[in-house]
């Protein structure tokens, strides 16, 4: 072992030994309080920010529920709004999708729907549309300038098949080196994270080991998680279908559950421009909050619904109740 693993060892065992009486807690809580104030941190969902206390540094949150159900759409929408809002810096790590299949979002995020004439359609879509080999030059650097006035340097992308969380540790400590603020990093892919031993042992330390990662570097981490085979894309208590569900929703401080609407009147076909999202705030008031959100599909934003969710009647019928 070098001296300084061996430092770092020594450091690691006197924290653990580190005692402290509540009194001697108070400065801490003050300057987190007054953090959460000065820089709060939020979902851009009214009725989650005040069960969360807009206060996700230092947490860990699942985002579960089928393909399709928009939740990496939200945790990308989550990423971006705290970057933009609190000038700080997020990672977004995709295991599962290309990182020039994750521009394409990035690219209809800024530009929206794109008209001409009489016709419009997605932004990504009119720009490869223009795409020639003949051009290619001109449209890259109007691509690179457009993309860098709207998202700066503030959104940084990871792109590989297989991260683990001593990765996550070098790639974070490598952004702050090259004095990046980050403030929030999402995990796309926690089912092909590596490491050894059964499926449910890996989900078990992978999570276990991105919490203590939130609570070192004090940042928002978010892990997006698949749902076994066997239940409907309506089914809103999606927990118990969470791969390595135990493990997993144990180890977080609070998970967001997503599934979709189908439309009674229309022959059970599911509903485009709508969704519903349950948070459950695990370790905090053990609140759940049940949101229908709105989905613009020309920007692929997810806005809150004024809809009530009992409209859409599950196994919960309030809005709010105690978990």
């Amino acid at each position: 072992m070098g001296l300084d693993s061996l430092k770092n060892k020594l450091v690691g065992i006197d924290k653990k030994l580190n005692l402290k009486a509540p009194f001697e807690l108070v400065e801490d809580w003050v300057q987190n309080e007054l953090d959460v104030k000065k820089n709060p941190m939020t979902t851009g969902f009214e009725d989650f920010d005040k069960v969360l206390r807009s206060n996700l540094k230092g947490k860990l949150g699942v985002f579960a529920g089928y393909g399709g159900s928009k939740k990496s759409l939200f945790a990308l929408n989550l990423s971006c709004h705290n970057a933009f809002e609190q000038q700080g810096k997020a990672i977004y790590s995709t295991m599962e999708m290309s990182a020039t299949n994750l521009l394409d979002r990035m690219i209809d995020f800024q530009y929206g729907r794109v008209s001409e004439g009489i016709v419009s359609r997605r932004a990504v879509d009119y720009w490869r549309s223009r795409l020639t080999e003949e051009n290619k030059d001109s449209i890259k650097k109007e691509l690179q300038a457009g993309l860098k006035e709207y998202y700066g340097d503030r959104l940084l992308i990871s792109q590989h098949s297989r991260m683990q969380p001593d990765d996550y540790r070098r790639l974070l400590d490598k952004a702050l080196e090259e004095n990046n603020d980050i403030n929030t990093l999402i995990s796309d892919g926690l089912s092909m994270m590596g490491g050894s031993g059964s499926e449910v042992e890996l989900y078990s330390e992978n999570t276990r080991a991105l919490k203590e990662i939130a609570n070192e570097y004090n940042i928002f981490v978010g892990v997006i998680a698949h749902l076994s085979k066997g239940g409907d894309v309506d089914t809103r208590n999606v927990a118990p279908l969470v791969r390595g569900s135990q493990k997993i929703l144990d180890n977080c401080d609070f998970y967001f559950m997503f599934s979709l609407i189908k439309d009674a009147m229309n022959d059970g076909e599911v509903e485009k421009d709508k969704g519903y999202i349950r948070l459950v705030d695990k370790r905090g008031s053990g609140e759940v909050v049940n949101q229908i959100y709105s989905f613009d599909e020309d920007r692929l934003l997810l806005y809150p619904s004024a809809i009530d969710p009992t409209n859409y009647g599950d196994d919960v019928n309030q809005k709010k109740r105690k978990y």
